[in-house]
C-alpha cells in the first residue's frame, strides 16, 4: 500500500490537522471516536429502536466542552482508560462523561437496577436488568433510554468454520460475526438488546421512578467489524450475502482478519515503511497514533507474534494489531492506516 492511498479503515478522527502541534490523549480521542463513529447496524435493522444519536444542540455543547478538555484536560485526562479492566466499562464511562458535560441534558438514571421478587425456591433478591441511560432534553422535555454496546466482531464464513452451529432462527449470517472468544455474536447481542435490555424503559418501576413514560428508546452500538482477505490488498473483505449486508451500516468500521500463516506470508512483503502495534483491548476504539519509539517493525512483531502463538499463556487469543505509517506533517508520529486481527490457525475451527 503507497502512503498516497486512503486509509482503508472508515475512521472519523480527523481532528489532528496539520497546525496541532500536540496529540490530543487517548480517552480524548476515544470520546471523539464514540461521538462520532458510525453504528454497526443499519438504521432500519429495527425500526421500534433507532440507533441513538444526540440532538445537534447537544452535539455541539459537547464538542465546546471537549474543546476546552483538549486544551485543559481535568475529566479526559491521560491514561483514563488505565482505570478500567473491561473495554465496555470504560466506553460506559466517556458516554456518561458526555451526558454530564452537557447543559442541555438532565442525566435522571444510570445504571439503574430493577429488582424483581425471588421465586419460592430462590434467595435473596432478583435483578430483572439495568437500565444504562435514561436522560431527558431539556430543550424539548423529551426523556431518552439508551442502552450501549461496544463490540468487536470478526465474520467466519463457512470455508473458516465449517462446523460452526449456526442458530436456527436467524435467516441470516449474523450468528457468523463472532467475538475473539467465539461465544459472544452479533446475533446473540442483538437479541439481547431488542428482547431484554431496550423493553427495561417500560417497566412500572422505571415509570414510576420518573413519574411519566420514556419518550424514545435508541441503541447506542458501535464498534468494529473484521472480515477475511480476498487477495493481498487489505481491504480486499470477503462480505457476507446481501441479506446480511442490508442489516449491517454501510459506513461501519471495518478492519480484516487473517490466520497467522497467511498474515506472517503477507508480514514479508510489507515496506519497511509501515510501523506496527499490538492494541491492548483498552485501546480498541479510536485509530491508533505512536511515536516511532512505541511502534514495531516487522521483525520486532514477528517476534512477538511467534512468543504469544507458541507460549504457554493463551495462544488461541487472537491479537489485535494497526499498522502505521508516518505522518507526512508530524516527522516520528505514526497514524493507523489499517487493522485486524491475527488469530491461531485452529481458532474457531475446533
Amino acid at each position: 500500500m503507497s502512503s498516497s492511498q486512503k486509509p482503508v479503515t472508515p475512521v472519523v478522527n480527523r481532528f489532528f490537522s496539520a497546525g496541532q502541534k500536540t496529540l490530543p490523549c487517548q480517552s480524548w480521542r476515544d470520546l471523539y471516536w464514540l461521538l462520532h463513529t458510525q453504528a454497526l447496524l443499519a438504521p432500519g435493522f429495527s425500526a421500534p429502536y433507532p440507533p441513538a444519536r444526540f440532538p445537534d444542540h447537544c452535539l455541539q455543547q459537547i464538542m465546546q466542552w471537549m474543546k476546552q478538555e483538549e486544551q485543559y484536560p481535568q475529566a479526559l485526562a491521560t491514561h483514563t482508560e488505565a482505570n478500567y479492566r473491561r473495554l465496555g466499562l470504560y466506553a460506559e464511562h466517556l458516554l456518561k462523561l458526555s451526558l454530564d458535560h452537557c447543559p442541555s441534558i438532565q442525566l435522571l438514571l444510570h445504571h439503574h437496577p430493577i429488582h424483581v421478587a425471588p421465586l419460592a425456591h430462590e434467595k435473596g433478591r432478583k435483578t430483572l436488568g439495568e437500565v444504562d441511560y435514561i436522560w431527558q432534553d431539556k430543550q424539548t422535555g423529551k426523556i431518552h433510554h439508551w442502552e450501549l454496546a461496544v463490540k468487536l466482531y470478526l465474520y467466519l464464513p463457512q470455508a473458516e468454520a465449517p462446523n460452526m452451529p449456526d442458530s436456527l432462527q436467524a435467516n441470516n449470517e449474523l450468528p457468523r460475526f463472532v467475538g475473539t472468544q467465539l461465544h459472544d455474536t452479533l446475533y446473540r447481542k442483538t437479541q439481547r438488546l431488542f428482547n431484554h435490555q431496550l423493553l427495561l424503559s417500560t417497566h412500572e418501576q422505571i415509570t414510576d421512578k420518573l413519574g411519566r413514560h420514556v419518550d424514545e428508546t435508541g441503541l447506542y452500538l458501535k464498534g468494529w467489524l473484521f472480515y477475511p482477505l480476498q487477495n493481498q490488498d487489505w481491504n480486499s473483505y470477503l462480505y457476507p450475502e446481501k441479506p446480511t449486508l442490508d442489516l449491517l451500516n454501510p459506513a461501519h468500521n471495518k478492519g480484516w482478519w487473517l490466520r497467522l500463516p497467511h498474515f506472517l506470508s503477507r508480514l514479508a512483503r510489507q515496506p519497511d515503511s509501515i510501523r506496527w502495534l499490538i492494541l491492548p483491548r483498552l485501546y480498541w476504539l479510536s485509530e491508533a497514533w505512536a511515536p516511532a519509539a512505541q511502534t514495531l517493525d516487522a521483525s520486532q512483531l514477528l517476534h512477538l507474534l511467534e512468543a504469544h502463538f507458541q507460549g504457554s499463556g493463551n495462544p488461541e487469543e487472537p491479537l489485535l494489531l494497526a499498522a502505521l505509517q508516518e505522518h507526512p506533517g508530524h516527522p516520528g508520529l505514526y497514524r493507523e492506516i489499517h487493522r485486524g486481527f491475527v488469530t491461531g490457525n485452529t481458532w474457531a475451527r475446533a
